[in-house]
């Protein structure tokens, strides 16, 4: 093998690349996009501080008053954001103001639905029922089965959570202090005995604590959830849209050099596989550049918000590897489609598995988070199309993956690269002598054991 050759393709592939507006907009695309998420946010997420006007139809005739004065405390005091000196900043809340609708006798569904016209007109947003039985935990409690006695909200906005949950919480309050002055006991007494205790989850108490060793300051500390799940998250999200930025466009490579027929030249003095893996590096070169600015940006932000302690250099180091095997397995697959076809119609037909290789990980992220030594975790881990998303993010988590697991999952995944463009090699030069309908998957593999 001509290494000098592969080192030639890769360069001007590299070369290629770099100087394309496509690749200005490839390397501006995340810093754009958080860009416009703040500004977003910003300008759109401001808070909703239209009053809430809502009836109340409280069939016990116990609990109205008390949800009036849980409105009042809190229009009072918990729709305000406090200022430096405590005093109040601005309105971050809507207001709550209830009106209390007494039944007096009228018919259920008349009354329902003078109040579902005043919601339809804008005179409320809302309205609750309270059901005669609430007070009774026999007919209201998880006893009752289906026929228990339910609180009910009517409403044309379901997708606003605000008011009904406020409610839920006001009415089973009130209706819990009932019962109680019903039975005769002291309601602060049993909310007094019953304050929770509240509790910590900590890292491991190590052996230096005992010794007195340096650094014993950092063992049995408690642990950030920012700090445990921000690193894996943030560097496979890197990876990934490293990978999906990068490799497609490999395919687009292969298929223009193909129709063009300057591929026909090139294979009069390298070899299939030579051109595969120089287009391959070349690519890896444009995807590290860009890995480097995504991951300057990451580890910026850690720094500004003080977590930058968490990215560690041999973390970097991993994500870096990670990344270049990542495209490396990605862009051979990609570069098998463009081999194979003719046109982008044709292409999509062969993309989606490749696709589905790629969002396969995203289906056991939440797994390896939550248990990274899991044997799940640790068999998808070795399986090479996930290794470098799954393996990068047990890397960042407690407990890491013992050694053996990340050098048997990196050599895996080396060999499949291997394997994979020798196949697009094998595919581009059957390909380049093949015109008209696309291949078959088994016509595919025909191609690639070909002589």
């Amino acid at each position: 093998m001509s290494w000098h050759k592969i080192w030639t393709v890769a360069r001007t592939e590299f070369l290629t690349a770099v100087q394309t507006k496509a690749f200005l907009a490839s390397l501006l695309m995340l810093p754009l996009i958080y860009g416009l998420s703040i500004f977003v946010q910003f300008f759109l997420s401001k808070a909703d501080t239209q009053t809430r006007a809502f009836a109340v139809i409280d069939r016990t005739g116990q609990l109205a008053r008390a949800i009036s004065t849980a409105a009042q405390m809190y229009n009072d005091h918990g729709i305000y954001e406090p200022g430096s000196s405590g005093d109040a900043k601005k309105q971050i809340a809507p207001r709550f103001e209830p009106t209390i609708v007494e039944p007096a006798g009228r018919p259920e569904r008349e009354l329902l639905l003078e109040l579902s016209d005043k919601v339809r007109a804008g005179e409320l947003y809302g309205f609750v029922e309270i059901p005669a039985d609430a007070l009774d935990p026999d007919r209201s409690g998880p006893l009752a089965g289906d026929q228990a006695a339910r609180l009910r909200y009517y409403t044309g906005t379901p997708t606003d959570m605000g008011l009904p949950r406020w409610l839920e919480v006001t009415v089973n309050s009130a209706v819990q202090q009932a019962r109680f002055k019903t039975e005769g006991v002291d309601a602060s007494k049993v909310l007094r005995a019953m304050t929770p205790v509240k509790s910590d989850t900590v890292g491991l108490i190590g052996r230096e604590s005992v010794t007195g060793v340096t650094g014993a300051e950092e063992s049995g500390k408690k642990l950030d959830p920012i700090r445990t799940f921000g690193p894996p998250i943030a560097l496979v999200a890197v990876l990934f849209v490293t990978v999906m930025t990068t490799t497609p466009q490999l395919m687009q490579s292969v298929m223009e050099e193909k129709m063009s027929r300057i591929s026909e030249v090139l294979l009069g003095s390298i070899s299939p596989f030579q051109l595969m893996m120089g287009k391959l590096l070349g690519n890896v070169g444009v995807a590290l550049l860009l890995a480097t600015l995504y991951l300057g940006t990451a580890c910026a932000v850690a720094v500004k918000y003080g977590y930058g302690q968490m990215i560690t250099p041999g973390l970097l180091a991993a994500t870096v590897l990670f990344i270049f095997l990542g495209v490396m397995l990605f862009g051979s697959l990609f570069m098998a489609i463009g081999s194979a076809c003719n046109d982008m119609k044709d292409a999509q037909s062969l993309m989606f598995p490749v696709i589905m290789l790629v969002m396969l990980p995203a289906l056991f992220w939440s797994v390896v988070l939550q248990k990274p030594a899991s044997p799940i975790a640790v068999g998808m881990s070795l399986f090479p199309p996930a290794t470098p998303f799954l393996m990068l993010m047990r890397m960042a988590l407690s407990p890491a993956p013992p050694a053996w697991q990340v050098i048997l999952g990196i050599v895996l995944t080396c060999l499949t690269v291997l394997a994979t463009v020798w196949a697009a090699g094998k595919i581009f030069r059957t390909g380049l002598l093949m015109q008209g309908k696309s291949p078959s998957f088994t016509q595919l593999i025909r191609w690639i054991w070909a002589r």
